[in-house]
């Protein structure tokens, strides 16, 4: 057969699949315009073999047949498998860049249930808290770079946490980011609570952030190598959270006592007591696997900056 000659297939809709012709504007069944890819939540331009927004990680295609999923609604149109784009502006949200996942509220038992840590993490007690966001990571030195005169980082890398930041530069960094931040929510540093409670999945029984397994989840002595890794490589928790145990040891809002458990409120607890500690989470790379528990708490000088020393955000709110 003369290649002249050859029929080809006709394009299909980029969000329902129809066939469709080169000059229509829009798709005849799902009123979908024809034209340039684009992300159908925040507009990100797409290649047409992309399943997932690299911006803002709405997924694009249907896990089960693989056509591509329009926007908002809750089965795929092709085979009617669910999936979660409808659902998935109220569960993510990527501001400036910085993916963040929807911690929801909930009652939990706050504290070692374990039995295997230090006083001051010993009293299990029940806490409530509110919704709020959290990043899906730590914040990244190239999150950090776009922000900031200068990375102070002793590991370089765009997709390894930023280190050696000080209380003061943190603050500096979440002053800048919430300009680019929409009005009804506002940024911070969690509190211990929160951090605590999204590490465990939403509160669940788990000795590390995921489970019981440190080498599937963190990155601490034994696995690290001796620095920071790029974040992502582990196994995320049951919220779809990365690094929370091991990489850096992660800034909270509460100013440090040993005794912050016996003075927290049952909802929302936070401790703003006078102190130049504050609470840092999370455990780091050159620590042994006790010391990446979820429930491990440690005081640290504000002032102070160290490389196993980073943060992730947080966003509440506006009230």
């Amino acid at each position: 057969m003369d290649a002249m000659t050859v029929n080809r297939p006709a394009p299909l809709c980029p969000s329902c699949g129809e066939p469709v012709a080169a000059a229509w504007t829009f798709c005849p069944a799902c009123e979908a315009p024809l034209g340039r890819l684009q992300c159908p939540r925040c507009g990100e331009p797409l290649k047409a073999n992309w399943v997932r927004c690299p911006a803002c990680e709405t997924r694009l295609v249907c896990r089960q047949c693989r056509q591509r999923l329009p926007a908002g609604s809750p089965v795929c149109p092709a085979c009617g498998a669910p999936h979660d784009g409808a659902a998935v502006a109220d569960r993510e949200l990527s501001v400036g860049g910085i993916a963040f996942v929807l911690v929801p509220g909930g009652r939990f038992a706050m504290g070692d249930g374990f039995d295997e840590g230090l006083e001051d993490e010993r009293l299990v007690h029940t806490v409530e808290l509110d919704d709020f966001y959290l990043g899906r990571f730590p914040v990244t030195q190239e999150e950090w770079n776009r922000r900031m005169p200068g990375n102070p980082s002793r590991f370089p890398g765009d997709r390894h946490p930023v280190e050696q930041v000080n209380l003061e530069a943190v603050e500096a960094f979440i002053q800048r980011f919430r300009e680019e931040v929409p009005g009804e929510v506002t940024p911070q540093l969690p509190s211990e609570a929160q951090w605590e409670y999204a590490a465990r999945s939403g509160g669940r029984a788990e000795r590390f952030a995921g489970g019981d397994d440190p080498e599937s989840l963190a990155w601490f002595g034994e696995n690290s190598g001796g620095r920071t890794r790029p974040v992502g490589l582990k196994q995320p928790n049951g919220l779809g959270l990365w690094d929370l145990s091991g990489n850096v040891w992660e800034w909270c809002r509460d100013t440090y006592r040993a005794d912050a458990y016996h003075l927290h409120a049952r909802r929302n607890p936070v401790c703003r007591e006078q102190g130049a500690d504050r609470v840092i989470r999370g455990g780091s790379w050159h620590l042994d696997a006790w010391s990446v528990r979820c429930a491990r708490r440690l005081g640290y000088p504000a002032a102070h900056a160290g490389p196993a020393l980073g943060f992730r955000l947080a966003l509440v709110p506006t009230r």
